[in-house]
Order: structure tokens, then C-alpha cells, then sequence
């Protein structure tokens, strides 16, 4: 188990902290857009409110 994590913490040093600051912004933004689609699909999908018509405007109702 030692040597399992020496190798990923050798790992997380040679990355460079620019690809770790890009990898993060493109996550956020592609959560973003999930959301965003998500929001958007369930407005558009939503029923719309009505209301019945509760005056009868027949001929013949006085």
C-alpha cells in the first residue's frame, strides 16, 4: 500500500497547477450548463396555469 501512494502522490506533483486550475473550470462549467439545461427543459416542459371561464356568456342565461 505503500507504494500505491507514493506513486499517485508523485503523480499529483508533476501536474502542473495551470492543469489543475483548467480541469476545474471546465468542470464547473460543463456542471453549469447541466444546469442550466435542466432548468430550462423543466420550465419549458411545465404545464401552463389556466383558468376556466366561470361567466357563462350563453344567449339564453339572463
Amino acid at each position: 500500500m505503500v507504494g500505491a501512494s507514493s506513486l499517485w502522490s508523485r503523480a499529483l506533483v508533476q501536474i502542473s497547477p495551470y492543469t489543475f486550475s483548467a480541469i476545474s473550470i471546465a468542470i464547473a462549467i460543463g456542471g453549469n450548463l447541466y444546469n442550466w439545461k435542466y432548468l430550462i427543459g423543466t420550465t419549458i416542459k411545465a404545464p401552463r396555469i389556466t383558468s376556466k371561464n366561470l361567466i357563462n356568456e350563453q344567449k339564453g342565461f339572463s
